[in-house]
Formats: C-alpha cells, sequence, structure tokens
C-alpha cells in the first residue's frame, strides 16, 4: 500500500486544526441520550491545547499525508485520551480538572465510567469504517497499554518505594502511549510495516515522555502554569522524577521526615511542616537536576524535529512544541 502525498500546500493553522478537531469529536459522540450529549459536550468543552491531534496532523503533514485522515486519527486519539480522564477522574476521586468540575463532579461517577466506555466504543466504531486494520492495532495496544498503567500505579498508590523502572512504564503507558500511537499512524499511512518501531513512532514516544516529565516539574516547581495547586503528586501518593531525586539525595533523618509527611497524606492528615519537601528540594537543586533532564530530552526530539523533510509543518510542529511544553515561562 503507497502513501498518499498531497504537497506542502494546504497547510492549516493550529487554530484550525483545534477547531477541526472539535468538529470530528462532536460529530463522532453523537448520542440521543440527553447524558451523552452533556458528556461529548463537555470533552469538546474542556478539550485544552489538543496537543495529540496538532501533533499528529504536523508529523503526517511534515510527510505529505492526507490532512484529512490525520484529522479524523488525531481525533480518535483525544477521544481515548478524554475517555482515560473520565475513568482516571473517578479512580482518582478528583473534583477539578484544569480548574473545573470534573465529569463525575458534575455527573457522578457511574455516568462518568459509562461515558467514558461510550466514548472508546464510538471511537472504535468510527475507527472501523476506514477499514485499516492496522490502525485498529495500534488504538487497542494504546487503549491496552492505558489499562495496565492505570492499574499499575493503582498497585503503587502512596509506595514511597516506587523505583524509577516503574515510575518509567507509568509515564509510557499513561501519557507517552497516545504520543506514540500517532507517529505509528504516520507510520503505517506512509506504508512502513514496522509501524511500532519507526522512526515516527520514536519520536511520538520522546515527545509524550517529556510532555509527562515537564508536567510532573511544574507540579513541585511551577503549578501555577498546570492551574493547579503545587505539590499534587505528594499529596496524592504519587512518586515522579522530583521526588525519587530528592530521596536519593537526602540524608537518613530527612528521608524519615519525607515519609512521615508521605504517611501523613495518605491518612489525609495536615502536616505540621509545609515547606518541608520544597526547602528540601531547593536544598538539593532537585529543580535544577530535573530541568537538565528535561534540556537533554527536548534537544533530543529538537534534533529529530529538524529532521522532518516538510519545512512548513516541520516549522509549525517545532514552533508549537516549543511553545507548549516550555519548561519554564518565557
Amino acid at each position: 500500500m503507497y502513501p498518499k502525498r498531497y504537497g506542502d500546500f494546504m497547510l492549516l493553522s493550529p487554530r484550525r486544526v483545534i477547531q477541526d478537531t472539535n468538529k470530528t469529536i462532536s460529530r463522532i459522540l453523537q448520542g440521543d441520550l440527553k447524558i451523552l450529549k452533556q458528556i461529548g459536550a463537555y470533552v469538546v468543552a474542556s478539550g485544552g491545547k489538543r496537543i495529540r491531534p496538532l501533533f499528529t496532523y504536523y508529523l503526517g503533514r511534515a510527510y505529505e499525508l492526507d490532512g484529512k485522515e490525520l484529522l479524523q486519527l488525531g481525533s480518535l486519539l483525544e477521544i481515548v485520551h478524554a475517555a482515560s480522564l473520565l475513568h482516571d477522574d473517578v479512580i482518582d476521586e478528583a473534583e477539578e480538572r484544569r480548574s473545573l468540575p470534573t465529569a463525575s463532579k458534575l455527573h457522578g461517577n457511574k455516568a462518568a465510567v459509562l461515558a467514558g466506555d461510550h466514548l472508546l466504543s464510538s471511537g472504535l466504531k468510527y475507527l472501523n469504517t476506514m477499514k485499516n486494520p492496522r490502525y485498529m492495532d495500534v488504538f487497542t495496544d494504546a487503549i491496552q497499554a492505558l489499562s495496565a498503567a492505570e492499574l499499575l500505579q493503582m498497585q503503587h498508590h502512596f509506595d514511597i518505594k516506587t523505583s524509577a523502572v516503574v515510575h518509567a512504564r507509568v509515564v509510557d503507558g499513561k501519557t507517552a502511549v497516545l504520543f506514540q500511537a500517532a507517529g505509528a499512524l504516520v507510520a503505517i499511512m506512509q506504508g512502513e510495516k514496522d509501524f511500532r518501531r519507526s522512526g515516527t513512532a520514536t519520536l511520538g514516544l520522546q515527545f509524550g515522555r517529556f510532555f509527562q516529565l515537564r508536567d510532573d516539574y511544574l507540579d513541585y516547581f511551577d503549578p501555577a502554569r498546570l492551574k493547579k495547586k503545587g505539590l499534587q503528586d505528594f499529596t496524592n501518593g504519587i512518586v515522579t522524577r522530583p521526588l525519587l531525586h530528592l530521596l536519593k539525595a537526602a540524608g537518613k533523618p530527612e528521608q524519615a521526615a519525607i515519609k512521615a509527611a508521605w504517611i501523613a497524606g495518605s491518612k489525609h492528615t495536615d502536616l505540621s511542616d509545609q515547606q518541608l519537601v520544597p526547602r528540601l528540594m531547593e536544598k538539593y537543586g532537585i529543580a535544577a537536576q530535573c530541568a537538565a533532564e528535561l534540556g537533554d530530552l527536548q534537544r533530543q526530539i529538537l534534533s529529530k524535529l529538524a529532521a522532518l523533510p516538510g519545512k512548513s509543518a516541520r516549522e509549525v510542529i517545532t514552533g508549537e512544541f516549543q511553545k507548549i511544553l516550555a519548561v519554564r515561562a518565557a
């Protein structure tokens, strides 16, 4: 099967990609029940930056692939992402996301879970109309990975001994997998047989890792940019890179104090020293250490983006990456 190439003209702006993505999502999620219409509208209204569809579209257009098909695939990836968030918010008992009430807060846990299931089934039903079984392979792999990563994170909830290996598996399974899927879909459109190990899939995996690790960094060091309170990962019992680095650097008495604060959080007990973790993070230069890691990964990604063939799409995807995922505010 040969790739369909459409040249570098008719490249949509990021704003137009987001608008067309929202329209496609609304069309796919049509339902006759009031609750489904409400949650469908909620998914569109709370869509955020739509970075997955943007990544899919511009990565594919860099190879002169069919823009309409890229928009469809990017919209389907966003539906899978939205379904996972609906389920995650129930599991985490979250009441807010991006400073807005969660679907479970608005409509109840049962409705949110069933709505998430409806999103997935609607997306897969639409995907089936595209009549490419390899697309289905990518999506089912991604959905399985999302579920497995959530279960792994649940197993290690409030486990301060969570290893770097386990954390990396959660990052790849919960976040990076959908960007990796975007790259694999582009590889399929190009006619590559080993799409899972393709260069575009590898780029997507790195892109997704950066996306999550950057958010983990901001949670400790610049939470206002995430529109949430700081140290939520620590409060919610989730080990991320900053805490892994801190536990490695801290002395034994400090480790004991960190663990005491961790246990207090697991029991929903107020801490007497709210600044313990931030103070130790500053003492051991954890922000600089994490920023350096992100800088290394950022340089690898930018190098691969610079090698993309289509100039216009390459420039847009590079600009969006630098703008949306900047580690430090401009």
